[in-house]
């Protein structure tokens, strides 16, 4: 154990293993990824409030949805680099765009051509991708792919692809809307898209953490008007203020594409495409 791990903790010198010896584990952010990953453990990126239900809408209508992280494209040369390089188009900056310009708005796909590349990056969900790049499997979750990803995951579990699955829900980055400016929060949306997969593979038999069985248990208290808890998160809040409902309606439909967001390596670590077929990972 380091001295700085010494100096932080107040609960003795033994070493101590955090990760539950259970089929489903819910962790947080960036670190609970990496380490989620450097275990060997499958990991599904939640981040409904947009990046994950952005990417499950991409692979859905057929586009090459790749995955890199703001200091990825910045060791490339920056955004420009980065999109000649994977010959590729990345992400607007911002949401309102004008049709067929793709931007971390879901609803901006609906105009976008299938087949094209798309390199999308966002301060949550594209960390928490790039920072799970050594799991076997990573595959992005949300509302829109439950049922999908929830065959995915069982089927890599049940064939020894991975011995655990952990959740990551993604943290949230305080806005201008306050005065603090820096620093990432609790997002109440992830946390509900990761107990609503969490249930599903409980359903299945799965054996769940505590923090899994919570944020499965918080679902299930919502799960009849999901739409409504989406819009009354800070997140579902903040885009409706500025313009972006339709991006919260479409995070709120449940199972409303059976393509779950695999990672391929054919086209590289960060490529993602949808599949329906159970044994589209191992």
């Amino acid at each position: 154990m380091s001295k700085e791990t010494e100096r932080r903790s107040d609960v003795g010198r033994a070493p101590f293993e955090p990760w539950p010896d259970v089929d489903v584990h819910v962790e947080w952010g960036p670190t609970g990824a990496r380490l989620a990953s450097e275990r060997g453990d499958l990991v599904v990126i939640v981040d409904v409030l947009s990046f994950s239900t952005t990417m499950s809408v991409a692979v859905e209508r057929g586009l090459v949805a790749l995955s890199y992280s703001g200091p990825e494209l910045d060791a490339m040369g920056g955004r420009d680099a980065a999109a000649a390089e994977l010959d590729a188009t990345v992400v607007a900056k911002t949401r309102a765009v004008e049709p067929g310009v793709p931007s971390l708005s879901p609803a901006s796909l609906a105009a976008v051509e299938p087949g094209r590349r798309v390199v999308f990056t966002s301060l949550n969900g594209a960390r928490c991708t790039s920072a799970a790049s050594d799991a076997p499997a990573v595959l992005i979750g949300c509302l829109r792919n439950l049922s999908a990803t929830g065959r995915v995951v069982e089927e890599a579990l049940a064939t020894g692809v991975a011995p655990r699955c952990t959740i990551v829900p993604c943290l949230e980055q305080w806005t201008s809307s306050t005065t603090d400016t820096m620093g990432e929060r609790f997002s109440a949306e992830d946390w509900l898209g990761a107990g609503a997969l969490a249930a599903a593979l409980a359903g299945g038999g799965a054996s769940l953490s505590a923090e899994a069985s919570f944020a499965a248990t918080t679902f299930e208290a919502v799960s009849d008007d999901l739409a409504a808890a989406l819009a009354q998160s800070i997140s579902g809040r903040e885009l409706v203020a500025k313009g972006f409902r339709a991006d919260v309606d479409l995070a709120a439909e449940v199972d409303a594409t059976d393509q779950a967001c695999v990672r391929v390596e054919a086209d590289g670590p960060r490529t993602f495409a949808g599949s329906s077929a159970a044994g589209a990972i191992g």
